[in-house]
């Protein structure tokens, strides 16, 4: 049986229909205000816990023979910090699978992870990777960068802020747009998750996955206008100027649509060599546009 953790968020719901359509058994661990209802229709066993409460976990492991960890966070609210999901969480559910004898362990990382990352975000993500890589576990490390798929948020509140300004017709981009991106779709990455879980021969390694396409940040707004038929005018504007205004939203909005860590990561392009992802998952990316029409 194969426990999933995030099983209800975006990504995690498409590796567990997948799963599941392949005829594996499912367990998907799950916190009291999980959206369990996203699974239903699926033959998938339930079971309450929290990766921040090591005591609630030993039951989720019960019968496991695979892990597939994909709990992580973006930005931080309610309580949530980038070192308590992705460090001591990731420290909790491995133990926990230690004591369990889990025959193997497959870890959601991001792409942009590396030793000296410049955001929080990364830097977090590294020392969760460290944690799986010393854990004694047989172990897979997938690195994603931006997915799209429906349901997703990246695309979405970008295709929301273009049916919204029909009026202005114009789009406001942070900074010059130019740094790279290379998103890939969530089918794909179902895929990757999937066979690394499954095939014995994808062992003890860290890969970098993404889409076919490694383009600008203008592109991807220009690509997401085309495939809605809609035209709009970007608007530059400096990066400096978004500083302080993420500051003010992380110290009074719940939930801040907007924080400086994300600032950070928007200085850098994110793209990798995908010639080991299609090789070893037998993959063929489907490319941006492609994925994007499957639900714009």
């Amino acid at each position: 049986m194969i426990l999933v953790t995030g099983g209800t968020g975006f990504v995690g719901r498409n590796i567990v229909r997948l799963l599941v359509k392949k005829g594996q058994r499912v367990k998907c661990l799950v916190r009291k205000s999980s959206p369990r209802n996203v699974l239903d229709g699926l033959d998938v066993e339930f079971c309450t816990g929290d990766i921040l409460v090591p005591g609630t976990l030993k039951e989720a492991l019960q019968d496991i023979d695979t892990v597939i960890h994909l709990v992580g966070i973006i930005k931080e609210i309610k309580g949530a910090t980038f070192e308590r999901i992705h460090s001591e969480g990731t420290k909790n559910i491995l133990e926990a699978a230690r004591n369990a004898e889990v025959k193997k362990y497959i870890h959601m990382s991001a792409l942009g992870t590396r030793p000296g990352g410049i955001s929080r975000y990364h830097k977090t993500k590294w020392q969760a990777e460290e944690v799986v890589r010393n854990s004694g576990l047989k172990y897979v490390i997938l690195r994603p960068p931006i997915i799209c798929g429906a349901d997703d948020e990246f695309v979405n509140m970008f295709a929301k802020m273009i049916r919204q300004t029909f009026i202005t017709r114009i789009i406001p981009v942070i900074g010059k747009g130019e740094s790279r991106m290379q998103p890939i779709y969530v089918g794909d990455v179902a895929h990757c998750f999937y066979e690394a879980a499954l095939n014995d021969n994808i062992l003890n390694k860290t890969y970098e996955i993404g889409g076919p396409d490694a383009i600008s940040f203008n592109e991807i707004l220009d690509t997401i206008m085309k495939v809605m038929q809609k035209n709009r005018f970007k608007i530059h504007l400096p990066m400096a100027m978004f500083k302080p205004l993420a500051f003010l939203m992380e110290k009074t909005l719940k939930d801040p649509p907007l924080n400086r860590d994300q600032l950070i990561m928007l200085r850098e392009d994110n793209v990798c060599d995908i010639t080991d992802m299609k090789r070893d998952f037998n993959i063929q990316p489907m490319p941006f546009e492609d994925a994007i029409r499957t639900y714009l």
